[in-house]
């Protein structure tokens, strides 16, 4: 049981954490490439606006067998539910047949024939085991769900998914007749009555997408390829046949309950009123500082924690600050860009010389409209602005209820920086 909680678990944080980049077009620079030797994907743009999934919409009962061809493949069927998308596919064309593996400059990247379309940094069986699984499947598009990085990703051979699995490094299974989009502990999940499959934290939108995506082609199977089980190059769905009748994996209600409970991703408890933004599980010993395209980032994992643009000095800094504080969660919360950080759920006590702070003070909070605008203000003084005034009365909440009574500033620009929440003195 315990081998498959950690494949769920590490499905869950397919998101988060690994789950990979699509294949676009080539474009100039490597599209797939941020420019460092990282497997942080490029972000995937979005489609049209997200909605909700009608009500009649239905997972097909099973997936009918189907005759292998002449050349080995197998054509699937038609779906038997032609069930809508709340998006349309963001499709690439794709020829596996010149699809390499290169090592360029210490980086292991996967190239279709003269352009490099993926970089998978030091994971040189990842590379190979993608590129594989790619030429076994020989899938005419490819498709990615997930932004601002993708979650998981899947083939279609004309318009229909493939029936070749490659060489997964693990798979979990899905079952198409209970699986589901549900809130826990303040997140999006995509789960069935046995596993969690799938964290989409606040994005929603995606977990629409993905279940809308199962249910039209029938996927059942979600295939893990190249690097480890805690962090696999690639996440995938995929069609494993099975007879009419099959029998739906066994319920495992407290094998959910501790997938919930370790969740890496989680709304930020506040009492009085749940869940507000979101809370991630950060290692601060494998945080970073490296290159994504023309900014220098903070990063922890696939977790981008701050943007410095040009500041090297500031991210740097940023990093001293997460690796002093011995943090392990890092919290967005309010207007963008507003963050705090916990260890093993405590504030810091003391902040370092060089993080800038303005102090406020919490009895004196207050929601102010101007004009157009809102804002959390400080006996009048403005701290920062707010959608509206029912995200400022939450964010006053949150802020009473941690104490917080700073408001930092890591790097030298007013637009790429680590703003944080603080508690305590130098």
């Amino acid at each position: 049981m315990l081998g498959r909680l950690l494949l769920a678990e590490v499905v869950v944080f397919g998101s988060l954490a690994s789950a990979s980049a699509q294949f676009p077009p080539p474009r100039e620079p490597a599209p797939f490439s941020p420019g460092t030797p990282s497997r942080e994907p490029t972000p995937f743009s979005p489609g049209t606006p997200s909605r909700s999934l009608p009500k009649t919409a239905q997972p097909p009962a099973s997936i009918p067998v189907a005759p292998a061809l002449p050349d080995g493949t197998v054509a699937l069927p038609t779906p038997r539910v032609e069930t809508p998308l709340p998006r349309e596919e963001a499709k690439f064309a794709l020829d596996p047949a010149i699809l390499s593996v290169k090592k360029v400059n210490g980086v292991w990247q996967i190239w279709a024939g003269p352009q490099p379309i993926r970089n998978l940094g030091t994971d040189e069986t990842g590379a190979k085991d993608i590129v594989r699984l790619l030429q076994d499947q020989r899938p005419t598009d490819w498709v990615a769900i997930g932004s601002p990085r993708p979650f998981v990703e899947y083939g279609l051979v004309n318009g229909r998914p493939s029936a070749h699995t490659g060489l997964p490094r693990g798979v979990v299974p899905i079952d198409l007749r209970s699986v589901r989009l549900e809130p826990l502990k303040g997140v999006w999940c995509l789960r069935d009555d046995g596993n969690i499959l799938f964290n989409f934290g606040l994005n929603k939108g995606d977990g629409e997408q993905a279940l809308a995506v199962i249910r039209r082609y029938g996927f059942n199977r979600i295939g893990l390829v190249g690097g480890d089980v805690a962090a696999p190059a690639m996440t995938y769905f995929f069609v494993a046949l099975e007879p009419d009748g099959a029998k739906p994996p066994s319920k495992n209600p407290l094998a959910v309950a501790l997938q919930e409970q370790g969740l890496a991703r989680t709304g930020i408890p506040v009492p009085g009123i749940g869940y507000v933004g979101e809370m991630v599980k950060i290692d601060w010993r494998k945080a970073e500082v490296r290159r994504d395209g023309a900014d220098w980032i903070v990063a922890s994992g696939a977790e981008t924690l701050a943007r410095f643009g040009q500041d090297q000095n500031g991210a740097r800094d940023s990093l001293r600050l997460i690796q002093d504080g011995q943090f392990t969660e890092f919290c967005k919360a309010g207007p963008p860009g507003l963050t705090f950080f916990l260890s093993n759920g405590q504030l810091p006590s003391r902040l370092p010389l060089y993080v800038q702070g303005r102090r406020f003070d919490g009895s004196g909070l207050k929601v102010a409209n101007y004009g157009t605008r809102w804002a959390v203000t400080d006996r009048g003084r403005h701290l920062f602005d707010v959608t509206s005034a029912e995200e400022g009365e939450a964010m006053m909440k949150l802020m009473k209820f941690y104490g917080f009574d700073q408001l930092c500033q890591v790097g030298s620009s007013p637009r790429t920086n680590l703003t944080f929440l603080a508690k305590g003195g130098r």
